[in-house]
Protein backbone atom coordinates (compact mmCIF):
# COMPACT_ATOMS: atom_id res chain seq x y z
CA UNK A 1 0.00 0.00 0.00
CA UNK A 2 1.52 3.62 -1.40
CA UNK A 3 0.30 5.86 1.71
CA UNK A 4 1.27 8.89 -0.08
CA UNK A 5 -1.22 8.14 -3.04
CA UNK A 6 -3.98 7.10 -0.45
CA UNK A 7 -3.53 10.54 0.97
CA UNK A 8 -3.68 12.28 -2.22
CA UNK A 9 -6.65 10.05 -3.22
CA UNK A 10 -8.15 11.30 0.10
CA UNK A 11 -7.33 15.10 -0.49
CA UNK A 12 -8.98 14.71 -4.15
CA UNK A 13 -12.11 13.80 -2.69
CA UNK A 14 -12.02 16.56 0.02
CA UNK A 15 -11.31 19.29 -2.81
CA UNK A 16 -14.17 18.06 -5.03
CA UNK A 17 -16.85 18.08 -2.13
CA UNK A 18 -15.71 21.82 -1.94
CA UNK A 19 -16.21 24.71 -4.48
CA UNK A 20 -15.01 24.23 -8.30
CA UNK A 21 -13.28 26.78 -10.01
CA UNK A 22 -15.75 25.44 -12.95
CA UNK A 23 -15.19 27.95 -16.18
CA UNK A 24 -12.17 29.89 -15.06
CA UNK A 25 -10.54 26.83 -15.76
CA UNK A 26 -12.07 25.10 -18.50
CA UNK A 27 -11.85 28.35 -20.59
CA UNK A 28 -7.89 28.27 -20.59
CA UNK A 29 -7.74 25.66 -23.11
CA UNK A 30 -11.32 26.56 -25.20
CA UNK A 31 -10.61 26.08 -29.27
CA UNK A 32 -12.22 29.64 -29.73
CA UNK A 33 -10.56 32.63 -27.91
CA UNK A 34 -13.01 33.71 -25.25
CA UNK A 35 -15.12 36.78 -25.19
CA UNK A 36 -18.27 37.86 -23.83
CA UNK A 37 -19.68 36.95 -27.14
CA UNK A 38 -18.02 33.68 -27.44
CA UNK A 39 -18.51 32.45 -24.12
CA UNK A 40 -22.47 32.42 -24.96
CA UNK A 41 -21.76 29.49 -27.03
CA UNK A 42 -20.65 27.49 -23.89
CA UNK A 43 -24.44 28.58 -22.15
CA UNK A 44 -26.40 24.65 -22.97
CA UNK A 45 -29.53 25.26 -24.49
CA UNK A 46 -32.55 23.64 -22.06
CA UNK A 47 -32.60 21.06 -24.97
CA UNK A 48 -28.77 20.34 -24.28
CA UNK A 49 -28.20 16.31 -25.13
CA UNK A 50 -26.93 15.15 -22.08
CA UNK A 51 -23.73 12.58 -21.43
CA UNK A 52 -21.42 11.75 -18.92
CA UNK A 53 -17.73 10.93 -18.59
CA UNK A 54 -15.57 9.15 -16.60
CA UNK A 55 -11.69 10.14 -15.25
CA UNK A 56 -10.54 6.60 -13.43
CA UNK A 57 -7.41 7.21 -11.33
CA UNK A 58 -5.73 3.83 -10.68
CA UNK A 59 -2.52 3.09 -9.10
CA UNK A 60 0.83 1.35 -11.18
CA UNK A 61 4.56 1.37 -10.82
CA UNK A 62 3.47 3.70 -7.46
CA UNK A 63 1.84 6.28 -9.56
CA UNK A 64 -1.98 7.46 -10.19
CA UNK A 65 -2.48 7.30 -13.50
CA UNK A 66 -6.28 7.69 -15.69
CA UNK A 67 -7.26 6.70 -19.53
CA UNK A 68 -8.03 8.51 -22.14
CA UNK A 69 -8.86 6.83 -25.64
CA UNK A 70 -8.79 7.75 -29.09
CA UNK A 71 -12.21 7.54 -30.35
CA UNK A 72 -12.54 5.63 -34.08
CA UNK A 73 -13.62 6.98 -36.97
CA UNK A 74 -17.20 4.96 -36.83
CA UNK A 75 -18.49 7.79 -33.81
CA UNK A 76 -20.60 10.19 -34.57
CA UNK A 77 -19.06 12.81 -32.91
CA UNK A 78 -15.35 13.98 -32.73
CA UNK A 79 -14.22 11.55 -34.94
CA UNK A 80 -10.93 10.49 -34.24
CA UNK A 81 -10.30 12.72 -31.32
CA UNK A 82 -8.76 11.86 -27.85
CA UNK A 83 -11.19 11.44 -25.46
CA UNK A 84 -12.52 10.42 -21.78
CA UNK A 85 -14.62 6.87 -21.16
CA UNK A 86 -18.30 8.11 -22.17
CA UNK A 87 -21.51 8.72 -24.10
CA UNK A 88 -24.99 9.90 -23.76
CA UNK A 89 -26.85 9.36 -20.90
CA UNK A 90 -30.20 6.98 -21.49
CA UNK A 91 -33.43 7.92 -20.43
CA UNK A 92 -33.95 7.29 -16.59
CA UNK A 93 -30.22 6.39 -16.30
CA UNK A 94 -28.11 8.79 -13.68
CA UNK A 95 -25.01 10.58 -14.74
CA UNK A 96 -22.79 8.27 -12.38
CA UNK A 97 -24.85 5.51 -13.81
CA UNK A 98 -24.02 6.22 -17.61
CA UNK A 99 -20.03 7.23 -16.79
CA UNK A 100 -20.29 3.50 -15.43
CA UNK A 101 -21.59 1.93 -18.42
CA UNK A 102 -20.17 3.63 -21.22
CA UNK A 103 -16.58 2.82 -19.63
CA UNK A 104 -17.53 -0.71 -19.97
CA UNK A 105 -19.08 -0.51 -23.09
CA UNK A 106 -16.21 1.49 -24.59
CA UNK A 107 -12.56 0.12 -23.16
CA UNK A 108 -14.41 -2.88 -20.96
CA UNK A 109 -13.89 -1.79 -17.06
CA UNK A 110 -16.01 -4.13 -15.20
CA UNK A 111 -14.78 -3.10 -11.46
CA UNK A 112 -16.22 -1.67 -8.20
CA UNK A 113 -15.09 1.89 -8.31
CA UNK A 114 -15.14 4.60 -5.76
CA UNK A 115 -16.29 7.47 -6.68
CA UNK A 116 -14.54 10.79 -5.63
CA UNK A 117 -16.38 13.24 -7.08
CA UNK A 118 -17.52 15.52 -10.11
CA UNK A 119 -15.93 18.28 -11.59
CA UNK A 120 -18.26 20.93 -13.63
CA UNK A 121 -20.16 20.15 -16.52
CA UNK A 122 -19.84 21.56 -19.82
CA UNK A 123 -21.66 22.24 -22.30
CA UNK A 124 -19.94 21.52 -25.99
CA UNK A 125 -21.33 23.79 -28.61
CA UNK A 126 -19.76 21.52 -31.39
CA UNK A 127 -21.95 18.61 -30.79
CA UNK A 128 -24.53 20.15 -28.33
CA UNK A 129 -23.66 17.48 -25.21
CA UNK A 130 -24.10 19.05 -21.64
CA UNK A 131 -21.32 16.96 -20.36
CA UNK A 132 -20.98 15.47 -16.48
CA UNK A 133 -17.29 14.54 -15.29
CA UNK A 134 -17.11 11.85 -12.80
CA UNK A 135 -13.68 10.95 -11.30
CA UNK A 136 -13.46 7.33 -9.66
CA UNK A 137 -10.87 5.36 -8.04
CA UNK A 138 -9.43 1.99 -7.94
CA UNK A 139 -6.31 0.37 -6.54
CA UNK A 140 -5.05 -1.26 -9.68
CA UNK A 141 -5.43 -0.83 -12.79
CA UNK A 142 -8.47 -2.63 -14.04
CA UNK A 143 -8.33 -4.92 -16.99
CA UNK A 144 -9.51 -3.36 -20.39
CA UNK A 145 -11.04 -4.33 -23.49
CA UNK A 146 -11.58 -1.91 -26.50
CA UNK A 147 -14.58 -1.80 -28.18
CA UNK A 148 -13.46 -1.65 -31.62
CA UNK A 149 -16.21 0.18 -33.01
CA UNK A 150 -15.94 3.01 -31.09
CA UNK A 151 -11.98 3.04 -29.91
CA UNK A 152 -9.30 3.08 -31.51
CA UNK A 153 -6.05 2.77 -28.71
CA UNK A 154 -6.29 3.28 -24.66
CA UNK A 155 -3.66 5.68 -23.17
CA UNK A 156 -2.79 5.65 -19.73
CA UNK A 157 -2.05 8.85 -18.95
CA UNK A 158 0.40 9.73 -15.53
CA UNK A 159 -1.86 11.93 -13.85
CA UNK A 160 1.96 13.77 -12.55
CA UNK A 161 2.21 14.50 -16.50
CA UNK A 162 -0.87 16.53 -16.69
CA UNK A 163 0.30 18.66 -13.67
CA UNK A 164 3.60 19.11 -15.66
CA UNK A 165 3.08 22.73 -17.20
CA UNK A 166 5.60 21.51 -19.79
CA UNK A 167 2.60 19.64 -21.60
CA UNK A 168 0.70 22.83 -22.17
CA UNK A 169 0.89 23.30 -26.12
CA UNK A 170 -1.08 24.20 -29.23
CA UNK A 171 -2.31 21.42 -32.02
CA UNK A 172 -3.17 22.52 -35.61
CA UNK A 173 -6.52 21.28 -36.12
CA UNK A 174 -9.56 21.82 -39.03
CA UNK A 175 -12.27 23.88 -37.74
CA UNK A 176 -15.29 24.59 -39.98
CA UNK A 177 -12.49 24.20 -42.72
CA UNK A 178 -9.97 26.65 -41.37
CA UNK A 179 -7.05 25.14 -39.64
CA UNK A 180 -6.33 26.65 -36.76
CA UNK A 181 -3.94 26.56 -33.77
CA UNK A 182 -6.09 25.64 -30.20
CA UNK A 183 -4.76 24.98 -26.91
CA UNK A 184 -3.78 21.49 -25.82
CA UNK A 185 -2.14 18.70 -23.56
CA UNK A 186 0.90 16.98 -24.92
CA UNK A 187 1.13 13.85 -23.73
CA UNK A 188 3.96 11.28 -24.01
CA UNK A 189 1.32 8.83 -25.75
CA UNK A 190 -1.49 11.54 -27.15
CA UNK A 191 -2.72 14.94 -27.47
CA UNK A 192 -5.88 16.33 -26.32
CA UNK A 193 -7.63 19.34 -27.21
CA UNK A 194 -11.06 20.84 -27.56
CA UNK A 195 -14.02 19.39 -24.54
CA UNK A 196 -11.72 16.67 -23.23
CA UNK A 197 -8.88 19.60 -22.17
CA UNK A 198 -11.34 21.77 -21.10
CA UNK A 199 -12.44 19.06 -18.61
CA UNK A 200 -9.02 18.14 -18.09
CA UNK A 201 -8.02 21.88 -17.30
CA UNK A 202 -10.56 22.24 -14.15
CA UNK A 203 -8.74 18.84 -12.69
CA UNK A 204 -5.42 20.21 -13.39
CA UNK A 205 -5.98 23.44 -11.33
CA UNK A 206 -7.81 21.02 -8.44
CA UNK A 207 -4.62 19.22 -7.98
CA UNK A 208 -2.29 22.61 -8.28
CA UNK A 209 -4.29 23.25 -4.48
CA UNK A 210 -3.67 20.02 -3.04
Amino acid sequence: MDLKIDKKITLIKKRLNQSLPGWDSQKKMAVMPISPVTQLAFIPPADAKLAAVAIILFQEDNKLKFFLTRRTSNVDHHKGQISLPGGAKDEGESFEDASLRESEEEIGVNVDLDLLGELTPLYAPVSGFLIHSYIWYVKERPNTIINEDEVESIHDVDLDELQDTNVLSTKSVNVKGLNIKVPSFKFDSCTSWGATAMILSELKDLLAEI
